[in-house]
This record gives C-alpha cells, structure tokens and sequence, in this order.
C-alpha cells in the first residue's frame, strides 16, 4: 500500500484543505500519515479513524517575543529528527505540506532523503514556511495566483479544497431569483467568532425594516448571551450560534455572507456561489487577509469592507444599494465561482498522482 503523509497544523486554514485531500486520497486506496502538532485543531477535526496522526514539535516564528523565538529554533532542530524517523518508519511515495511551522522540518528532510514532495499556499501572500518550503518543493499549488510573485513552471494554480458535502448546496440560480427585497444574511467571524463584527452588525442592521432581513450570526464560544441581547435590544429577529459544524447548510440557507477573509471561508463560497461582504482581519500575518479579499473585489466577485471608524455607514449604505439591486448580488455569486479553478481536490490528486509516478520512476 502506498503512503502519503501529510504536514499540517495549527488553524482551520491549513488543517481543513489538508483534510478534505487527505479523504481524497483515502478514497483512491492510499494510506494516510498525517503529521501535526499535540496542540493543532487538527486533533479535533481529524476523525477518520484511516489516518494516523502523529507528533512533532514546532511553533511560530514571526510576532513571538525573545523567549519564544528561541523555542522556536530549538523545536525546529527537533522537529527534523522527528520527521527523519516517521518518514524512515513509513517510507512515503509523497510528501503534501500545507505551510505552518510544522511544514518546514517535513520539507526539509524529504528533500534530503529525496522522497517527492510538493506544498499548497491557501493565501493571496505565502506564509514564511512556504517561503522556504517553496525552493526545496518538486510542486507549488496556490489557491490564489501569483502568491509567490514568481513566474515558474514548477507553480500551478489550483485553488483551495474545500469539502464534498459543499457540492449539494443549491445553486445561484436557486437562491436569487427567489427572494426580492429580502436577505438571509449570515455573519460570521472566523472559528473563534469576531468581537468588532459582534459588536457593530447588530447596530448596522438595526438601520433597516426587519421584514427585509432574516439573520444567523456565528459569534464564537463564551460570545452568545451578549449577541443575542444586543439583537434584542435593536428588535431584530436573529439566530444567534456560538459553532457550527454544519458550515454547508447555513451557507445553502443565506443569499448574503458577511465574514472575514480567510481562504477556506472565501473557498467555500466560491464552491457554491454565495454573494458576499468581505471584512478583513487586519492584523493577519502579513495583511493577507486584505490581499484573499482584494483579489476577489478585483474580478468583481465580492465586496470589500475595512475594519475602520467608518465601517457602520459604509455598511449600511452597501446592504441598502444590495437589497435593491438583487441582480448585483446574482453577478456577485456568478462571479465569484469563476475565480478559483474547479474542483480543486481533483485537479490536485491527478496532478500530484501524475508527478509521483514519474518521479519514482526517475529514482
């Protein structure tokens, strides 16, 4: 049996691509190694019992104080004798790592021990790791084009995996044509939920008739009992959920998201074709999150709204243009399933399939 392990930790923008490939693989007959950290979301995301998870240490870099910094260099030089006795013990025929700090030891000894390996950015900026990561790799997939600022023939872009059950949710034209003058709006702030769009959607909404709106709003866990009096107190009608894991139904219900702009978030959207209000975390590394929105604004396929003083009005005064042009927000959904290749899980697998065969050939 063919083994392919795979390098991912930390948040959901790098665990949950890694997941929906890593099924895809499983699916094909492959066994799966999934290398991760004791404290990664990946601990509680995975639950395919087919995937053996196991430890290495690491930890960030950028942004750390002294002390952490030095924590950081000694579980990198740690973490490389790790990864050189799980990849001896298993012996891979590729190696898949989706940036994060505990992608760089994975890269680092497979390019050593010469076992295939190719990486995937989800952001329009790559991180640190696949900055590295990006010279030792055999292949680069991007989600977003020209997050490497290079022009190489070793880049593909392929967009982000998202999950399979996002395939069942209705279709653009299902949702538009429906519901004039009306919104389902869900907001959502990201998996720890959002305290600025906690405290201003619920005023912003505030500003129009409640018969033109029908809200959910994810705001995180400890976060629900205020939400739901500051919706009460403006008289707004709003299901309020601390989680979800049913991600896919909530985005079939709603005919306007209005979230940040993470790549698995946008991803999703763009699976299915939902209008949406990007609000930007603006202290992401690097301001990625800015540049994933800015990219979609750019080919007209969502709206991008800063984190400022003026974002109330700014708001108001989009959700009031949306609900009565609901063709803007048929353009908006029509275009943002054209910004990411199709079905990414596929375009990755073959690709990657094709590669590995030829590079054990060449060995």
């Amino acid at each position: 049996m063919k083994k392919v392990v795979i390098f991912s930790s930390g948040t959901g923008g790098h665990v949950y691509p890694a997941y929906t490939l890593a099924e895809k693989y499983l699916s094909e007959g492959y066994d799966i190694i999934w290398v991760g950290t004791t404290h990664g979301l990946e601990n509680k995301v995975v639950k395919n019992k087919k995937i053996q998870i196991e430890h290495i240490h690491a930890s960030g870099f950028r942004g750390k104080n002294f002390l952490e910094k030095i924590k950081s260099i000694f579980y990198l030089g740690y973490s490389l004798y790790e990864s050189f006795k799980i990849l001896r013990n298993h012996c891979p025929c590729l190696i898949i790592a989706f940036g994060g700090y505990v992608s760089l030891s994975g890269i680092l000894v497979s390019f050593v021990m010469r076992i295939p390996r190719i990486i995937h950015e989800q952001n329009a900026i790559a991180g640190t790791a696949n900055k590295i990561n990006y010279f030792l790799s055999n292949r680069v997939y991007e989600t977003f084009p020209g997050s490497f600022k290079s022009l190489n023939n070793k880049i593909l872009h392929t967009g982000n995996p998202v999950r399979s059950s996002f395939q069942k949710c209705r279709q653009p034209e299902e949702i538009y044509l429906e519901n004039q003058f009306h919104l389902k709006i869900l907001v959502m702030g990201g998996s720890l939920g959002s305290s600025f769009l906690n405290t201003t959607i619920p005023f912003a909404l505030s500003h129009f008739p409640t018969q033109n709106l029908a809200v959910k709003h994810i705001c995180g866990h400890g976060k629900l009992s205020n939400l739901q009096k500051k919706y009460i107190e403006y008289n707004l009608d709003a299901e309020v959920l601390e989680y979800s894991d049913n991600i896919d139904e909530l985005f079939n219900w709603a005919s306007l998201v209005v979230c940040r702009s993470g790549s698995t978030t946008i991803s999703e959207l763009a699976s299915i074709g939902r209008a949406c209000v990007l609000i930007p975390f603006p202290y992401a590394t690097d301001d990625h999150q800015y540049k994933n929105a800015e990219y979609l604004s750019n080919n007209s396929a969502a709206i991008t709204l800063k984190q400022s003083d003026d974002f109330i009005e700014n708001f108001v005064t989009t959700l009031n243009f949306l609900l009565i042009n609901d063709k803007r927000l048929y353009a908006l959904a029509q275009n943002i399933k054209k910004v990411f290749p199709a079905d990414p899980r596929k375009i990755i697998f073959n690709d990657s399939l094709n590669y590995m065969i030829d590079k054990n050939e060449n060995n």
